[in-house]
């Protein structure tokens, strides 16, 4: 069992080592984005599967409970009726014809003839269970399919009966055979148990009835058609019986003991004539013996008839006294003695006398044996005589015999008929079910539905599953950029940093020590307000050095400086696709931070529409770049210096609605002023208007060496961005990178798996204890 195991774990090694590294990379990163997307919308799915349970935990409460009981039939195919007769041949079923069987039954404990008597006998037609039930999808079936009338004739009895029927056998029986048994079982459903048990045992016993019924109802259909045939039959055995001998009476063919009378002669006479042969045989040899002993003069006691009979017997006897005699005579006298010669003649005459005695014999046996001879020639002729008869009434005989067999098959046949006949009779009322009930319903004790359990965890299972489809559909819907790859795809430039979100807490807690400093400033000054009076972000790079925020500045900054050793990098604009994305930030924080290495920087105030840099960091300034542009007033009257970091700035007041403002961008003013700070400075900051709604950044973008596009993450749809890049392509050249602002790092993970890497994790917060995640 292991080394299949093994064997299929090596092949999977060997492909996955033979596959390429970018199509393990793609799946691997299909992979992570589809754990990221459910990770990130982690409430989404658990709101949903606690949503789903709740209604699932509802549903359980308020549904009325049902309960099933069930009764168990085993339908036994060989159960024998109660009337065995002993001639029924044993028959082998098969499996196909016991499946169909067994569905057959099935189908009959669901019939109509079945379930009509359940509801007449329980009269479920007036129980409200089995009555018309209202649901909330009737009033919409009703519109769709209006109810057909009743069928004429049928009264409210009727149709109330034909609709618990059909409620009966559509929603609350059903009839299910038990894997490949000869089980079936019978499961009602009912909101009362003792119903439910009730209506599973009446359905069997209708069941039971419905089957003794039409057994009864097919022996009786075979019993009229057994006396039909019985009738048939009998009237062609009669036929058949008139006809055998009516035909061996015209043809004399009289028989008894099922033998022809010409058969009987002929067996008779042949074996009288073997006994005619055999005495003739034996006649003759006596005959023969007695002549023999005559022309040989042998002793005739030899014979049998001289040992049977009684003259020759005492001529013997006579003989041998004579003899005797002659004997003791010739001793006594002598040859010529008168006794002698009278003894001799006393002899000859014995002799004489025994010899006449074999002659009579011998006629005997010559008169025998020609009385024999005689008889087996007259039984031969006979014989030959009656075979000539005999031959003549063969073909009557075939015909007969014909005859005889159709009798006998049709008396066969009908005796036959006839037994099955008493048979039927006899099982006409004694014919049982070949099924019996296994077990009764019993009351159930709990409820089968619902079942809270299994509904609760397909509730969770299903509230898990629509919640995982709804987070990819939340996430598919939401346009918004929310990673550095989204930035990077739209744009086609790099992501140059991700500047993260400071908590409101920490922002607060900034802008408190400002109004401490309060009392002593002068509203009414033009320099800069002083840095504790300025937005807690604008100062968050040189206040916060080690913090993610400034690390994520000088990212970019670090991202300039590389593009200015290819080419001169003189100015570099600020800006974003709509307004509130955090390019004033992103722009102030990165001129200060340029000008904290010691390089010489000016932060140029671009937007001249809404100029939020210089409501930031001088509100009360007269003086700016339309004036110095214009020759209206000097540079040095118009530039700001921050004492702390040298950052040189140059802000443009508020105009109320100036129409000039429009078309100064446009301006050779403009430019000639831009030439001359690159000129000036080393580098040039220009906190420029967003690119979407205005297009003063689109010519600010013609006069900037590069360009950066601040992205507030999570808020900046994708498709405004988009529409950004497309207003840039004149001056795309220019475009540096793009940095996503206000940034959660904590969320940011769920969408860059790489930012939660164990090598950036630990500078996630350092130097910023207070940055919270914004609410």
């Amino acid at each position: 069992m292991l080394q299949p195991l093994s064997d299929q774990r090596k092949a999977l090694i060997d492909a996955a080592a033979s596959m390429p590294a970018s199509d393990i990379e793609n799946y691997s990163a299909h992979v992570r984005e589809i754990l990221l997307i459910l990770r990130r919308h982690i409430w989404v799915i658990v709101s949903t599967m606690a949503i789903v349970i709740v209604v699932a935990v509802l549903f359980v409460q308020l549904v009325t409970p049902r309960y099933t009981a069930t009764a168990t039939v085993l339908i036994d195919p060989q159960r024998s009726n109660a009337v065995d007769t002993g001639n029924k041949p044993q028959t082998i079923s098969s499996t196909s014809s016991d499946d169909s069987m067994i569905n057959s039954q099935v189908l009959l404990l669901q019939s109509v003839s079945v379930l009509q008597r359940v509801v007449n006998k329980l009269d479920l037609a007036h129980d409200p269970e089995f009555g018309p039930h209202e649901t909330l999808l009737t009033p919409i079936k009703r519109l769709l399919a209006p109810p057909q009338p009743p069928a004429p004739g049928l009264s409210a009895d009727d149709i109330a009966k034909a609709q618990a029927l059909q409620f009966l056998s559509d929603k609350r029986l059903t009839v299910q055979r038990d894997g490949t048994s000869f089980v079936i079982d019978v499961n009602v459903i009912s909101e009362d148990p003792a119903k439910a048990a009730k209506i599973a045992n009446a359905i069997v016993d209708s069941y039971f009835y419905e089957q003794v019924r039409s057994k009864y109802d097919t022996t009786k259909i075979a019993a009229s058609w057994f006396n039909q045939q019985l009738d048939e039959l009998k009237s062609k055995v009669l036929a058949s019986d008139r006809a055998v001998e009516e035909f061996r009476a015209k043809n004399n063919l009289t028989a008894t003991q099922g033998v022809t009378v010409n058969d009987q002669q002929l067996q008779d006479l042949n074996n009288k004539l073997i006994d005619a042969h055999v005495q003739t045989a034996e006649a003759r040899a006596k005959f023969e013996q007695v002549e023999n002993i005559i022309k040989t003069h042998a002793d005739p006691g030899m014979l049998d008839q001289a040992l049977s009979s009684d003259v020759i017997a005492r001529l013997r006897q006579q003989y041998a006294d004579v003899v005797k005699n002659q004997a003791d005579v010739s001793s006594k006298f002598g040859p010529q003695h008168p006794l002698v010669v009278n003894a001799r003649a006393q002899v000859k005459a014995t002799q004489k006398l025994i010899d006449q005695e074999v002659h009579r014999i011998l006629e005997a046996t010559r008169q025998a044996y020609q009385v024999a001879q005689s008889r087996e020639d007259a039984l031969r002729t006979s014989l030959g005589n009656l075979k000539n008869v005999s031959n003549q009434s063969g073909i009557e005989q075939v015909r007969l015999r014909e005859l005889q067999r159709e009798a006998d098959a049709n008396r066969t046949l009908y005796e036959t008929f006839l037994a099955r006949y008493k048979e039927t009779n006899a099982q006409e009322s004694l014919d049982l079910p070949n099924s019996r009930m296994v077990s009764k319903a019993d009351i159930p004790v709990q409820p089968s539905f619902p079942k809270t359990t299994l509904i609760l965890a397909f509730a969770g299972v299903l509230g898990l599953g629509f919640g995982c489809v709804l987070a990819f559909g939340v996430d598919y819907i939401d346009r918004r950029v929310k990673s550095l790859h989204q930035a990077e795809v739209i744009t086609g430039t790099p992501t140059l940093a991700a500047i993260p979100l400071v908590g409101p807490r920490e922002l607060s807690s900034r802008a408190s020590r400002g109004r401490q400093e309060l009392s002593g400033y002068d509203p009414g000054a033009p320099q800069l307000l002083p840095p504790s009076m300025q937005p807690p972000l604008m100062r968050y790079v040189l206040e916060e050095p080690t913090s993610m925020f400034a690390e994520s500045v000088r990212a970019v900054r670090l991202s300039l400086q590389r593009a200015a050793r290819n080419a001169p990098v003189k100015s570099v604009m600020v800006t974003s696709s709509i307004d509130g994305e955090g390019k004033t930030t992103l722009a102030v924080n990165l001129a200060q931070s340029l000008a904290a290495i010691g390089l010489k920087t000016i932060l140029v105030e671009g937007d001249l529409r809404n100029p939020e840099m210089s409501r930031s960091l001088c509100p009360r300034a007269t003086i700016g770049a339309i004036e110095v542009a214009t020759g209206e007033a000097r540079f040095r009257d118009a530039l700001l210096m921050d004492r702390v970091t040298g950052l040189t700035i140059l802000p443009s007041p508020p105009k109320d609605r100036d129409p000039d403002i429009s078309e100064f961008i446009f301006s050779n003013a403009m430019r000639a002023m831009l030439d001359q700070l690159q000129q000036e400075f080393e580098y040039v900051v220009i906190d420029a208007p967003p690119l979407v709604p205005l297009v003063d950044a689109r010519a600010l973008a013609d006069l900037a060496d590069r360009i950066v596009l601040a992205i507030r993450w999570d808020s900046t749809p994708r498709d405004v961005v988009a529409q950004a890049i497309e207003t840039l392509m004149p001056a795309y050249e220019h475009l540096l990178g793009t940095v996503l602002t206000r940034v959660d790092m904590q969320r940011l993970r769920l969408y860059d798996y790489y930012r939660s890497s164990p090598y950036v994790m630990p500078y996630s917060y350092l130097g910023q204890p207070r940055i919270g995640r914004a609410s």
